[in-house]
């Protein structure tokens, strides 16, 4: 019984873990999970279109005392329009596989997008309580020289006014965190704790594999790809089934007829042919669909090459962009110290040390949306790549918030 009142622990939450409870939680990748099952579906009504069929009528008329009845099994032997939705089939099973994977992937990217509003959040609202820090320092420095008679009520105020600015300034943050938690909670349905997602000190270089590598995966696997081509397989055979509506069938049928307490048993060759104007003209519209869908194939091919290199230009300049702000954060911290210092020896004023705290506080926003900037150039990558999306996450989570 006292187990019931023992308090639930409460573990930290990293970038594989929300992914993971986001697959459980996010409505829309809830909705992309019951369109592949509908997907995978049609592919196997369609893998049956060869397989014989069975009717059935019966009739009782009031002036009879007998019941008719009329039941027959055909089965297709030349149906170029059901061969056709035979064989799209396999396309559409690849086309549900295939969506599925983005929608997969696009929940990989919002998660992330997620966590990296929390984190710049934080890094923001830790940077405007060092600049906090740092000014308070100097508002007590400048109003001791003040006091002293070697300040100027000038240089007070001006300390003071970027004091109170700040303090303004956290509530401000604070209220973006929780609106950056609000939007996490909403696509994994847990908050995240204030200990959760927090940036390192510094964040290390990371292997990528070669750019033609990356370009080989991605024109043989990536999703988008493979669903632009499923889309051209189907729509081609489009054609063909419009095509086959004007054409002859011809199946074996097996027919057995009760009429009026009369049977009969018939088996025998059925030939159909069809006189339809309309179908004609619908070929016109498939061979328009079929080639529309050949162009939107050959576009996302290019659009993903492109973003592929893209991507990889940016983590390439990213990784020497971090080292450097890395280094221009750790100098405007010093820069701070100095100048308070100097300030305190007479040889900066004031509005030079302002100017260093300001500096420090944007040095380390930049530093943290850079990094951030980088995990998400590094995600996408590795998805365009057609990497694994749970194994993209992971590798995500090692560069951003490396132990």
């Amino acid at each position: 019984m006292a187990l019931a009142f023992m308090p639930i622990p409460v573990f930290a939450i990293d970038l594989t873990g929300a992914f993971l409870m986001a697959k459980q939680a996010d409505p829309k990748f809830q909705a992309a999970k019951s369109t592949k099952e509908a997907t995978t579906a049609q592919s196997w009504s369609d893998r049956s279109a060869y397989l014989p069929s069975y009717q059935y009528s019966r009739q009782q008329l009031p002036t009879l005392n007998t019941t008719n009845f009329t039941q027959s099994l055909t089965q297709p032997i030349f149906d170029v329009s059901k061969a056709a939705t035979f064989a799209q089939g396999g396309p559409k099973s690849t086309l549900a596989v295939a969506n599925f994977t983005t929608s997969t992937q696009d929940l990989a990217t919002r998660t992330l997008e997620a966590v990296n509003q929390i984190v710049l959040a934080n890094e923001a609202i830790t940077a405007n309580r060092s600049q906090i820090e740092a000014l308070e320092f100097q508002y007590k420095g400048a109003q001791r020289k003040y006091e002293l008679g070697q300040g100027t009520v000038t240089d007070l105020l001006d300390v003071q006014v970027k004091f109170e600015q700040a303090k303004a300034n956290d509530l401000t943050l604070k209220a973006t965190l929780l609106g950056a938690k609000d939007q996490f909670a909403a696509l994994t349905g847990q908050y995240p704790d204030k200990s959760d997602f927090i940036l390192p000190n510094k964040h290390e270089t990371f292997q990528i594999e070669a750019l033609d590598s990356i370009l080989t995966k991605a024109e043989e696997q990536n999703p988008n790809i493979v669903a632009a081509k499923a889309n051209e397989s189907i729509a081609k055979y489009d054609v063909i089934k419009t095509a086959g509506t004007v054409l002859p069938t011809v199946g074996f049928t097996v027919q057995k007829t009760n009429y009026s307490g009369t049977s009969s048993n018939n088996n025998g060759i059925t030939v159909t042919i069809p006189i339809a104007v309309n179908s004609y003209l619908n070929t016109y519209a498939t061979y328009a669909n079929a080639a529309t869908s050949t162009s939107n194939r050959m576009q996302t091919e290019l659009q993903t090459k492109v973003q592929a290199q893209k991507l990889y230009a940016l983590i390439e300049a990213g990784q020497e962009s971090l080292k450097i702000k890395w280094k221009a954060m750790d100098t405007a911290r010093l820069s701070v110290v100095a100048n308070q210092k100097s300030y305190e020896a007479g040889v900066k004023s004031t509005t030079d040390v302002l100017i260093a705290i300001q500096t420090q506080f944007q040095a380390r926003n930049d530093y943290a949306q850079a990094a951030t900037g980088q995990a998400t150039n590094l995600l996408n990558l590795l998805l365009v790549a057609a990497e694994d999306p749970e194994k993209a996450v992971e590798r995500t989570q090692a560069f951003l918030f490396r132990k």
